[in-house]
This record gives C-alpha cells, structure tokens and sequence, in this order.
C-alpha cells in the first residue's frame, strides 16, 4: 500500500512539473498543472488510466481534477469509461470522484448509466453512486433511486431502491435488438 502511494504521489508530481501550469496561488504552496494523465499498471498493463484537462495539486491529501475522464481497463483492453464536469483524486483513501453529469458506459456492453456523481475505490475496483441513477440498456430503463453499485466490468451492477421502464410496443422493444 505504501508503494502504491509513494509510486502515485510521485506519478502526480511528475505530471504537475510536466504539465503547464495555468495559474498557481500566490499565498498557496500548490500548482495547477494542464492535460494531466494518471493511471495505475499491473504486470505491464494498465488497470486504469485517469485523464483531467486540469489538476490542482494545491491540497496535500486530495487532487481537484477539472473534465475528468476515467478509463477503465481489463486485460489490457478498455471495458469502461467514467466521465463527469469536475472531481477529485483521494490519495489517502485511493477514490476518485467525478461529479456534475456524471456518465458511466461500458464499452463492451450496450450499457450507459448517468449520475450527479461517481466514485471509483481503486483497491476494491468498485464504482457507485449515491444519488437518484439511471441505467439504459438498449431503450430499457432502470432508475436507481439510492444510487448502483457496480465492478468495473460492469458485469452484475446492484441497484438501490430501483423502477425499471419497459418497452411500451413492439416498435420501441425492436428498435435496439433487446
């Protein structure tokens, strides 16, 4: 755990000196670093790769992240991407959240889930929400009123407190092959 911080903390810094700075507080010892990629490998493939307009490294235990887009990886191949107006990387806790529209899809299943915010625990490769969530899936449609709880393959999503929208005619249920 401690490599896996000091191996991220490192990677964010490298990034903050690489990237351009925009603006930096006078009265602030931290940095605003452009187009900043940060991502976590495993037997030399990437498990996930997250990618911001604009970091800023101003606060020592979290990153404000602005346009945050989380890619998701399994095998080396993208399974999912997480995307949303803003966020924040946790190094302490090892989350990232991404709020304002937030979007989840998967990219290997016809899956598309929206939400105000998500988080993503990378120990436990786990993502939620914990707001009202919709998931769409072809023209079906399921509302999560307490949010989802999902891997990040996507592969058995748990809905808290959910309606589900069917098909209202034969048109609509042929529309998308479901």
């Amino acid at each position: 755990m401690k490599r896996f911080l000091t191996c991220i903390t490192s990677v964010l810094w490298l990034a903050a000196c690489h990237g351009t700075p925009a603006s930096v507080s006078e009265d602030s010892d931290g940095q605003l670093a452009t187009n900043v990629s940060i991502f976590s490998s495993k037997e030399n493939q990437k498990e996930w790769v997250l990618h911001a307009d604009a970091v800023n490294f101003e606060h020592t235990q979290h990153a404000q992240l602005s346009n945050p887009q989380l890619l998701l990886k399994q095998k080396g191949t993208d399974s999912a991407r997480v995307s949303g107006e803003r966020g924040r990387f946790d190094y302490e806790h090892q989350q990232v959240s991404l709020e304002g529209d937030s979007v989840l899809e998967s990219l290997t299943e016809k899956i598309r889930i929206t939400a105000p915010r998500f988080f993503y625990d990378i120990t436990q490769d786990r993502i939620w929400s914990d707001a009202r969530t919709v998931i769409t899936r072809g023209t079906a449609k399921s509302i999560a009123k307490n949010g989802v709880e999902t891997d990040s393959k996507l592969s058995k999503i748990t809905l808290k407190k959910h309606a589900t929208r069917l098909p209202q005619n034969i048109r609509e249920l042929s529309k998308e092959g479901v």
